[in-house]
């Protein structure tokens, strides 16, 4: 890991709350029954969410604000965007957060490997680092 990994790693870990600090039902039980248990592992995790919505509705993009644009035709309510790596490097943190604040997302949960993003407009907007 390189020294901007490890800083934001340290901040992450900071930032970082657990299942109380979530308020909205449907993020509570999709945190509990399938984060929680699989954080440490992603690839489970990605096969469990890809099982619960659908293996269409999870989408994997690198963490690029051009491609989360590009893949906007192709979004719906039940679809989970998975983003990787979004801190390997200063470039990959900023267009993370241009994707977190984009307005067409609605949920945002960040677990350092990865983030997955719902643009569920059932939703309310919330950003939660896990």
């Amino acid at each position: 890991m390189n020294i901007f990994k490890h800083k934001q790693r340290l901040l992450y870990l900071i930032k970082k709350k657990n299942e109380y600090s979530i308020h909205s039902p449907f993020m509570f039980n999709f945190y509990i029954n399938l984060i929680k248990k699989n954080q440490n592992k992603i690839s489970r995790l990605l096969f469990l969410i890809e099982n619960k919505f659908g293996k269409q509705n999870l989408i994997k993009i690198s963490c690029s604000y051009f491609e989360y644009q590009k893949i906007q035709p192709q979004i719906n309510d039940c679809t989970i965007i998975c983003i990787i790596n979004q801190y390997n490097e200063k470039e990959s943190l900023l267009e993370f957060d241009k994707i977190i604040n984009d307005p067409r997302t609605i949920v945002s949960v960040d677990l350092f490997h990865i983030a997955l993003i719902s643009q569920n407009t059932k939703l309310s907007h919330q950003h939660y680092i896990l």
